[in-house]
């Protein structure tokens, strides 16, 4: 992808314009003059990791076209918005998508809780294993880039034009079923939850890519039991389990 495409991003103003994808996630310019004083602090590889998801979510992926993935992202986007409120009072934009990629996308996006075993075998069914990683794996990065900036107080950052290429089609050759939704990489040298969409590797790239940069960061790994960064090992930690918790995280 070129770096220099021109996304739709809004000013101070509420405008629609244009900007080089080097601009996005613009925090520590925004800091003072607009967000607050902790846009400042957001460390570059977070940056980054989100101008990255950006850039991958713009082209084709294994399965899903660069078209198909914007609109997955866009409604996880609306899903996710209305989390809150009971399924009968949501709303959503008309779709290119079919009714069962939808039902995954919504689902995934704002109701990950109610996820068991048998919606998840009938998805897959309906859609194979491949796009259905990568599909969750969109929404799944989408959804934390997002969750980022209203923390931060900051306004979402628009999604990306659509940059094409073509679907390859990739799946790992060493997946196997360990009793997870999908197949998994096995042996795997890491937490479970690294590997939870390593059946499509390109998907569970882009899923890790933020998960490394905003949880792990740059103090340590998943196997160091001691980081070096603004929070403890055991202060992340305790994070994760109470989002985890609201989030209805059955892991």
């Amino acid at each position: 992808m070129n770096p220099h495409l021109p996304v739709r991003n809004t000013d101070k103003a509420g405008e629609e314009r244009e900007r080089p994808m080097t601009e996005t996630f613009n925090y520590a310019g925004e800091s003072e003059e607009s967000w607050g004083l902790q846009a400042a602090y957001v460390r570059q590889d977070i940056v980054d990791a989100h101008r990255q998801t950006w850039k991958a979510i713009a082209s084709a992926g294994s399965f899903w076209s660069d078209v198909d993935r914007l609109e997955i992202a866009k409604q996880a986007r609306t899903a996710r918005s209305q989390r809150s409120d009971l399924p009968f009072n949501r709303s959503y934009p008309d779709s290119r998508l079919n009714r069962d990629t939808l039902e995954t996308v919504r689902k995934v996006a704002a109701d990950a809780g109610k996820i068991d075993r048998l919606w998840a075998k009938k998805q897959i069914a309906s859609i194979g294993d491949g796009p259905y990683a990568e599909l969750v794996a969109i929404v799944a990065s989408v959804s934390a880039v997002d969750a980022f900036s209203e923390a931060l107080g900051r306004p979402r950052e628009m999604l990306p034009k659509a940059t094409g290429g073509s679907c390859s089609g990739v799946k790992s050759d060493n997946a196997t079923d360990i009793g997870g939704y999908l197949q998994m990489v096995d042996p795997w040298d890491g937490p479970n939850v690294s590997r939870a969409l390593s059946l499509v590797p390109a998907a569970n790239a882009l899923f890790m890519q933020n998960v490394s940069s905003m949880y792990v960061g740059k103090g340590g790994g998943f196997n160091d039991m001691v980081w070096d960064g603004p929070l403890s090992r055991p202060q992340a930690e305790l994070l994760a389990a109470r989002v985890s918790s609201v989030n209805e995280c059955f892991y």
